[in-house]
């Protein structure tokens, strides 16, 4: 690809991820309207839900990863963020919450495929020292899709706002006052269907292994890269100890992120706050992942210049100050200004390890592998957040939100560790990479 067909790929599928991820955080800021429309609900029921929502989508992930390096990503990929659009726009719909749930499951299938195949290809079109900051745009799109979900759901979910406004008039005459959280749904899924048909018309398919170092030439002369994905490769994935240990982080540390689902609604009954403000600290918090995201993917890929197990070391450090800080918004009283100052930096923190885990997994897979890699990295990510979102449900029914999110947030803990265990073998799994690469370029000559 030419440098301006890459970065027409890099922003369109930065665009798409953050109206997609938009789709999951919509429902954040309208908890209490939605359980007192729909009656007889509590935290633990959507929290199973949202956790449900995740885990489904993880599974369908490992399907689109392996189908990834069988057909057309770029086919599989307008087809993925389809499958998660249009129950969105449905959702919207929805007049008993047996519909409402359902909706929002099918949504998940989307989101969940559609990511190993972003990284997959992100890991085709970049070469070792771009990834970095490639991996960190698409890092940052699913945090600005979070806070896009949030301000959707918490600054436009006024029905007097809508009454009198098409399609709002239209779902008020059938809804009432409920279209002020459906209507949010409608404009978190709209934007997609245009930005999927200018992917589909002037983005090229992306060509497998043509930024490793070793193969770019080969493939770029029109040699075809010989491997291809065979179910016993995912055994072989457990053999990468970089892997593992990324694995076990990924649980760990999204659990929180998970159980942060219930934030707003703790803001509100806890702090005291009303529905504005709690929606602002939030959107601070989702701010601060944003600054963090950018920050830490350039702040990683500089260290990972200098010695690659500094850029696993960074992460665990951030982590640690980033659960500190988390602990003291939900334990320290504190003013709104402080709120959003310690939440802000809070995220910032936390948010860091995203895009440099996203590039370690880059750095020690061969090209055939990382969609796999990264829909099996999916579906332990999901199994935190979505298990972060079902445990912190259950605690806040039975001990409250304090202790709830406090408790899930110590996870972090545990997953710093894990971090700081896979700089001991990270340099030698991207050294690994290499010589393999190496030996499929020459299989590649000689086969030309």
């Amino acid at each position: 690809m030419s440098k301006t067909q890459k970065t027409l790929l890099l922003a369109l599928m930065a665009l798409i991820l953050v109206v997609l991820n938009a789709d999951t955080n919509v429902l954040a800021p309208n908890i209490n309207a939605i359980k007192a429309y729909y009656g007889g609900i509590t935290d633990a029921d959507l929290g199973f839900m949202m956790g449900l929502f995740t885990v489904v989508g993880a599974v369908v992930s490992i399907l689109f990863g392996y189908f990834g390096d069988k057909f057309s990503r770029k086919i599989l990929f307008i087809f993925a963020v389809a499958l998660g659009e249009i129950p969105c726009l449905l959702t919207a719909f929805a007049q008993d919450y047996a519909s409402f749930f359902m909706l929002r499951i099918a949504c998940g299938f989307g989101v969940g495929a559609a990511f190993p195949l972003v990284f997959s290809i992100i890991g085709d079109i970049y070469g070792e020292k771009e990834r970095p900051g490639a991996v960190a745009v698409l890092t940052t799109a699913f945090a600005v899709g979070n806070i896009a979900g949030t301000l959707l759901g918490g600054f436009l979910s006024d029905p007097a706002m809508w009454k009198s406004f098409w399609p709002g008039s239209f779902l008020y005459a059938s809804f009432g006052d409920s279209v002020g959280w459906r209507m949010p749904f409608i404009l978190a899924a709209a934007p997609n269907f245009l930005f999927l048909l200018i992917f589909g018309i002037f983005v090229p398919a992306p060509k497998k292994a043509a930024s490793e170092e070793a193969t770019r030439e080969l493939v770029e002369a029109g040699i075809l890269y010989p491997r291809e994905l065979r179910i016993s490769d995912y055994i072989s994935l457990a053999k990468v100890k970089t892997n593992v240990g990324l694995f076990i982080q990924g649980v760990l540390g999204t659990v929180p992120w998970g159980a942060m689902f219930f934030l707003p609604a703790f803001l509100e009954e806890n702090k005291g706050m009303d529905k504005m403000a709690a929606t602002v600290v939030y959107l601070i918090f989702g701010v601060g992942m944003i600054v963090g995201t950018v920050v830490g993917g350039l702040w990683g890929g500089a260290l990972f210049k200098k010695n690659p197990r500094f850029m696993p070391i960074f992460c665990a450090i951030t982590t640690v100050i980033g659960a500190v800080l988390v602990l003291m918004v939900l334990l320290v009283p504190a003013s709104l200004l402080m709120l959003c100052i310690i939440g802000f930096s809070a995220a910032f923190f936390v948010a860091m390890t995203g895009p440099n885990m996203r590039t370690m997994l880059l750095d020690v897979n061969q090209p055939e592998k990382r969609g796999p890699i990264f829909s099996i990295f999916n579906l332990t990510d999901s199994v935190g957040q979505g298990m972060g979102r079902w445990v912190a449900g259950i605690l806040s029914l039975a001990l409250g939100r304090a202790f709830s999110l406090s408790a899930c947030s110590l996870f972090w803990i545990g997953c710093a560790a894990a971090l700081w265990a896979v700089a001991a073998f990270f340099p030698l799994d991207i050294k690994k990479l290499k010589q393999s690469m190496e030996d499929i370029a020459s299989e590649m000559k000689r086969k030309a």
